[in-house]
């Protein structure tokens, strides 16, 4: 990884899941639903307007890659993306896998509160730094 200071609230040296030439997905400390992610664009712009064709072009292959594992591994039904950069000025995009019933994994059963409504994602349980990375590495199976 690069210098990516700009984006050191999300912690992508040990909360990426995984790398791409444009972008990384972090997995976030607090989660909503079961695999919630951050999508970081590697180079810090204000706007989504300013992406180059090549970050653009690269952005549905992280998205089916991400969609495919919290499928798989979590058995997602439904995935809400939201893009707000209002405290955060630079690209990213929080992802949410959503369920229409409740998963037991890790410990801990997880319930989607707000299905099948919008995302809530100011609530979610902040996990330990061991957990975090058990759900990370699960995902990279």
């Amino acid at each position: 990884m690069s210098n990516l200071d700009f984006m050191s609230k999300f912690k992508p040296e040990t909360l990426c899941i995984k790398e791409f030439e444009h972008w990384i997905v972090c997995i976030r400390e607090k989660q909503a639903t079961l695999g919630d992610a951050v999508i970081l664009l590697k180079r810090e712009t204000p706007s989504v307007a300013n992406m180059t064709p090549e970050e653009g072009a690269e952005f549905p292959k992280v998205i089916k890659w991400y969609e495919d594992v919290c499928t798989k591994k979590f058995g997602a039904v439904k995935f809400n993306y939201i893009i707000m950069m209002m405290k955060d000025y630079f690209v990213h995009y929080h992802a949410f896998p959503r369920y229409d019933k409740n998963i037991n994994l890790f410990g801990i059963e997880w319930k989607d509160n707000d299905w099948p409504g919008a995302i809530n994602f100011k609530e979610g349980i902040i996990l330990e730094k061991e957990k975090l990375n058990e759900i990370k590495n699960y995902m990279t199976d």
